[in-house]
């Protein structure tokens, strides 16, 4: 005979079955931040005190033909001073409560610790980003992938510039742009290259195109509707870290609980506009 509709389900039975934490948690992710380690870095005078960085220039002299019995030429240049003016100032915190940490099986102080220090490396890392706009040299076009002929211009704006081919120059890309670049043969088929990198060598970098790195981060913004990917010389860029990042906590009495703090005093300025090439996409 038919059973009815009584038998027991999980609705009925919902007061019975638990419900579980898992061991792991989603963390979310990240952009690489690979950008401002591989500028000029004029931390070293403003360590202790101070606010801003000023480093002359020295221009190169002009020969003069010397005739007989006569005096020589002079050279007298009035030199310019690029300053570099320490006003960054940027903080990430949390606190976390006894309760929540006595209660939760998860290491939250650990977690977000970690976190915040992302946090305050990214905006590190963008604030150099945005100054690839200020590069009077520019290759490309908004809204188009680069090419081959791109990264050969900028090279060569580069080279007639008398840019030091010293090993500090280096490419930084929009994964966008990493994705059409895949798509030149040349540059990752083993019989063309003559067996140069192809996979990834470090976190962030793609390999090296013409003997120079190149880097692949989220962290690469627009500017008037163009992708601010670059090629540069380290020189191109000046930056100062005059604190940190560090990150300092304390127990709060009135809040029975424990703060974290990481922030970082730091700044950057265009040091030499020649050793940059804003290339637009």
């Amino acid at each position: 005979m038919p059973l009815g509709t009584s038998q027991q389900t999980i609705t009925t039975g919902s007061n019975f079955i638990p419900e579980l934490w898992g061991p792991n948690v989603i963390v979310a992710t990240e952009n690489n931040l690979v950008v401002r380690p591989l500028f000029w870095d004029w931390t070293d005078p403003v360590k202790e005190k101070g606010d801003t960085i000023h480093v002359p220039a020295i221009s190169n002299l002009t020969s003069t033909a010397k005739a007989a019995n006569t005096q020589v030429t002079l050279n007298a240049p009035t030199e310019g001073v690029t300053d570099l003016v320490i006003n960054d100032h940027e903080e990430c915190s949390f606190l976390i409560e006894d309760i929540l940490k006595v209660q939760s099986q998860f290491n939250l102080q650990k977690f977000y610790t970690d976190k915040a220090g992302y946090a305050v490396g990214q905006v590190m890392d963008v604030r150099v980003i945005n100054l690839f706009s200020g590069f009077s040299q520019i290759v490309g076009s908004s809204g188009i992938d680069l090419g081959d002929s791109q990264i050969r211009d900028a090279k060569e704006l580069l080279r007639v510039a008398n840019v030091p081919n010293d090993g500090d120059l280096n490419i930084c890309i929009h994964p966008t742009q990493e994705n059409a670049l895949f798509a030149i043969e040349k540059y990752f088929r083993a019989d063309m290259r003559g067996g140069g990198e192809s996979s990834v060598l470090v976190r962030g970098k793609l390999g090296t195109l013409y003997g120079i790195n190149v880097y692949v981060t989220t962290n690469i913004g627009t500017s008037a509707g163009a992708y601010l990917n670059s090629m540069f010389h380290k020189q191109a860029i000046a930056i100062a870290n005059q604190v940190g990042p560090r990150t300092q906590g304390d127990y709060i009495l009135e809040y029975l609980g424990h703060l974290v703090v990481t922030d970082a005093i730091f700044d950057q300025v265009e040091a030499r506009d020649a050793f940059g090439v804003w290339m637009q996409s």
